[in-house]
């Protein structure tokens, strides 16, 4: 935690709410994002950033680059037509229940109820986070961060690097290329 504290917790992130749950004397609760220093999850790292809980790729020292995952409710809500075309109609799906609003369960609740679920599609926001800022990972979004000088050396670097604008690794060359601006 920011403070200092640290805990071993069994713990899960939230994908529609973006939180960090863990499990306390049998009961499920939430961490407030803004108190998360650093989580390790699985081999993975996880910080708070604006209130969410993202994963993080890079050194955090240098700046990274923040994997968002949530639910990608347009995709929940496509279903297969004829010949093969997407039609949306949430009422073609067949969950009864989809509770978003918290947690409202314990944690020996969830366990019996687990192979009941279904899975949900999801998908990744990326951000990049360097020099104090956090900038939406696209083009448009790194170029309105930059003065005309950085706007020119963006488009070169781009062309020269081949940004991948959904590839992590890609995206970690374009941090290292805020923090030199």
């Amino acid at each position: 935690m920011k403070d200092g504290k640290q805990y071993e917790r069994e713990l899960n992130i939230h994908v529609s709410k973006g939180r960090l749950h863990f499990i306390d004397g049998g009961n499920i609760k939430e961490a407030d994002s803004d108190d998360i220093a650093l989580v390790e999850l699985n081999g993975d790292r996880f910080t708070g950033l604006d209130g969410n809980v993202v994963k993080v790729v890079g050194d955090l020292e240098k700046g990274y680059v923040a994997v968002r995952t949530s639910i990608d409710y347009q995709k929940m809500n496509e279903t297969d037509g004829p010949y093969g075309t997407k039609v949306d109609a949430g009422a073609t799906l067949t969950m009864t229940t989809f509770d978003l609003t918290g947690v409202s369960s314990s944690y020996t609740e969830l366990q019996r109820n687990r192979n009941e679920g279904v899975q949900l599609p999801l998908k990744n926001d990326y951000y990049l986070v360097a020099g104090g800022k956090v900038i939406n990972a696209s083009k448009k979004a790194v170029e309105n961060s930059l003065d005309a000088a950085g706007k020119a050396a963006f488009k070169t670097y781009q062309k020269q690097n081949k940004i991948k604008w959904q590839d992590s690794g890609s995206l970690l060359l374009l941090v290292d290329f805020l923090n030199g601006q």
